[in-house]
């Protein structure tokens, strides 16, 4: 048995046809539990027959979900080419979206096709693989690789070497994200490692997170952060919530983190997640204060945060502020730098945002320029109806439902258009 939060329980079973998890998998993931309890709340936990629309339906459908609102957030762990071998109740209609990409889930239009859109600017709804029918996509390739050994007439030996892994990969780990490798590169590609399944729930809307420029707990990091919060505040003004976040759970967060390792048990960053979970169903910008010194805790949870690294690279630059603050920062010089130092190092990529510029102006613009086009993203329509308290409020249980929807009229998107896109 999987227990899902909630006080819910499921068998592994629907867990694996759910959410593409292994059998052997005895610990899921908490994003991939999350997804299971996301599917559970919006849809019953139910599977629908595999229903078949016409394509004028399809159409009512998918124009119906445009003005709906998100039933929940997913973030893909492959990158997905909806072009190629296009077999979606649409053609051309099948969304494209790379890893990392966080997805806005809005209606379940059968077993194997969800509708949704990127978390992108100007990026349009479409049709978003089920994990089941990625499972499905990955049995019909071994299925093909099988057939075409035999009619090649492959020795026995080199046909235990190719079907072994395809096997093991479509059957006795028939859920894994492993037995995605089988599907050809021109459908599926860029799996990230370490993940359990091709999807797992993010909240609606990712809370943001400030890094660096050195250590928390001294003048020159927590001043630069008070500094952008104001302005954040100041800019955004209802459209922003400040997250207050426990000292105690912050505390038992950071004490169960693993110094060597630099990870965390799921368990210890649980109750923050419920919270960001929670506050995130208003539809606002989020900010949270985890007072972390390195991201690393914070690579596989289910926060998906905004991570946000003010940067000073020049190391003499930063000791000259350090030494400014009096004799007792000075003091802790060494520990700063080295602190920034490490921090300086670390993978750009794993960051959203780089503030990097020497002036705050130019770095407090920086940052509401990019919050400014995220917010664009989550809308991409002027929503005709008011969302009172919740995002997921009035969301329908059963795709069923929308049968007999008039397609309503497209709301008029009075956002400016922007070159580029946010990264979700």
């Amino acid at each position: 048995m999987a227990t899902v939060r909630g006080g819910k329980s499921s068998h592994i079973t629907l867990l694996e046809q759910l959410m593409y998890t292994a059998e052997t998998v005895k610990s899921p993931d908490d994003g991939i539990l999350r997804l299971c309890e996301e599917i559970q709340i919006n849809w019953g936990g139910e599977l629908l027959q595999d229903l078949q629309y016409g394509l004028k339906e399809a159409w009512e459908i998918l124009s119906s979900a445009e003005a709906m609102d998100v039933a929940f957030a997913i973030r893909a762990n492959l990158t997905f080419n909806g072009f190629h071998d296009d077999d979606s109740p649409i053609h051309g209609k099948a969304v494209t979206f790379r890893a990392r990409d966080c997805l806005h889930v809005k209606a379940k239009y059968n077993e194997d096709w969800w509708i949704g859109r990127v978390v992108k600017v100007d990026a349009p709804i479409g049709f978003i693989p089920t994990p089941i029918k990625l499972r499905k996509l990955a049995q019909e390739t071994a299925t093909l690789q099988r057939e075409t050994a035999a009619k090649r007439n492959i020795s026995v030996e080199k046909d235990k070497k190719k079907e072994e892994p395809v096997t093991t990969k479509s059957v006795s780990r028939s859920g894994s994200i492993e037995s995605l490798h089988g599907i050809p590169q021109k459908r599926v590609s860029e799996i990230e490692p370490k993940s359990q399944g091709p999807y797992e729930a993010v909240p609606v809307i990712r809370p943001v997170i400030l890094m660096g420029p050195s250590l928390r707990g001294f003048d020159i990091t927590d001043l630069m952060h008070k500094a952008l919060i104001h302005a954040l505040v100041e800019n955004f003004e209802d459209r922003l919530e400040i997250l207050t976040i426990d000292k105690t759970m912050i505390d038992a967060f950071k004490s169960s983190i693993d110094a060597n390792k630099n990870t965390t048990k799921p368990d210890c960053l649980g109750q923050i997640t419920d919270r960001v979970f929670n506050a995130a169903k208003s539809f606002k910008l989020l900010f949270i204060d985890l007072r972390l010194d390195t991201p690393l805790p914070l690579r596989h949870c289910a926060l998906a945060p905004i991570l946000t690294h003010i940067k000073i690279s020049n190391i003499k630059v930063l000791q000259n502020l350090i030494k400014q603050r009096g004799a007792e920062q000075k003091r802790a010089l060494t520990s700063q730098c080295y602190g920034a130092n490490k921090l300086n190092d670390l993978d750009k990529r794993i960051f959203d945002v780089i503030l990097s510029e020497h002036d705050f102006k130019d770095a407090k613009e920086h940052l509401i320029n990019y919050l400014e086009k995220y917010w664009r993203a989550t809308r991409p329509y002027q929503s005709t109806k008011k969302h009172h308290g919740s995002i997921l409020h009035n969301t329908p249980g059963f795709i069923s439902r929308l049968q007999g929807i008039k397609s309503p009229k497209p709301p008029q998107y009075t956002a400016a258009r922007h070159v580029g896109s946010v990264r979700s």
